[in-house]
């Protein structure tokens, strides 16, 4: 394993912000990722991505995952966890990642949109000031556009 920094957005001030994730190279500048990442938008775990430049990439494949991204208050991060981490594990779901208020999960897609959504709405809805996302699911240049991928 190996980590790997990858573009996730700009600062305001203009600089690049990076998140370390973590990969397995492949070889000829492609890598499987290992986690998925907290920040960085358009990936799962299981993709295998090609380096374009200073941190940036295309998807050659997808590892048919979804990524979920949770953030929420520092306070409720915990209850979170607690509440979303065994219910996920039953439909083949990990927690990958975990912040001062943020959680980040890997789901297989082959579950169904509709099952995960059950969950994160079940568990994140009622915490007030908490917000999850799908990581992967739409593009990251706009935040709308399905990728369509599934």
């Amino acid at each position: 394993m190996e980590l790997l920094k990858l573009y996730a957005g700009i600062r305001t001030d203009g600089s690049a912000v990076q998140e370390e994730v973590p990969v397995e190279g492949l070889g000829g500048g492609r890598f499987r990722i290992l986690q998925s990442p907290g920040l960085v938008l358009g990936v799962a775990a299981g993709d295998v991505i090609e380096l374009t430049s200073a941190g940036r990439f295309k998807v050659v494949s997808r590892g048919r995952n979804l990524c979920v991204q949770v953030f929420a208050p520092a306070s409720s991060v915990d209850r979170l966890e607690n509440a979303l981490t065994g219910r996920l594990k039953v439909l083949g779901g990990r927690l990958d990642g975990r912040g001062a208020q943020l959680l980040v999960y890997t789901v297989p897609v082959s579950v169904g949109f509709p099952a995960v959504e059950g969950v994160f709405r079940e568990c994140v809805g009622g915490c007030d000031g908490a917000e999850w996302y799908y990581g992967n699911v739409y593009d990251p240049d706009d935040g709308v556009t399905p990728l369509g991928w599934w």
